[in-house]
């Protein structure tokens, strides 16, 4: 219908308002196949997403001073994505944690990272990890520069040290990285 509607979302990141369209086209989907799906209940579903799903890690803030976020983002689309959104922030320098998983090509995902950007290179435990100096190594082939903190929270702590109030700190590069975040 042509019928305009604002809707609020538990999960920010600007990249929701393309998983909302799907999300959208999904529920008309089921309605035409015979299930009662209110407008209010879709409303108050995405709404609050976070606290019925238990779904974290979508450019979730986890500090102010300095900012921390963090985003599950991971391949190329969806690194291209958290770029558009650091790209509307105001930030000194970027701090970013990294670390992502060896069974992937991780070199389109490097080239479109910032070179300006400290890097935490890190590792999940999980054997799908890449050694965080194995991507260390790859990252510096393309001029990225950074330290190897293999621990998770240990990288996170470091950047934390490092970072002076008005600077950004980004965790991600894999799910499995923002899975490890203590409290989250």
């Amino acid at each position: 219908s042509d019928a305009h509607f604002k809707i609020e979302c538990g999960l920010l990141g600007t990249y929701q308002s393309k998983n909302i369209t799907g999300l959208l086209a999904a529920i008309d989907e089921l309605r035409l196949q015979g299930f009662s799906i209110t407008k209010e209940a879709v409303f108050d579903g995405l709404k609050n997403v976070t606290a019925l799903t238990g779904l974290k890690g979508r450019w979730q803030k986890l500090n102010r001073n300095p900012l921390t976020i963090c985003d599950t983002g991971h391949n190329e689309a969806g690194i291209t994505e958290i770029l558009n959104q650091l790209a509307e922030l105001k930030f000194n320098k970027l701090h970013w944690v990294l670390g992502m998983v060896k069974d992937k090509d991780v070199s389109k995902v490097l080239k479109r990272l910032p070179v300006s950007a400290q890097y935490y290179f890190c590792q999940a435990n999980i054997p799908r990890a890449m050694e965080a100096t194995t991507l260390a190594q790859h990252a510096k082939e393309i001029g990225l520069t950074g330290n190897v903190v293999p621990d998770v929270n240990e990288a996170i702590h470091r950047a934390t040290q490092n970072a002076a109030p008005e600077d950004l700190i980004l965790i991600g590069g894999s799910t499995f990285v923002v899975a490890e975040i203590e409290n989250l």
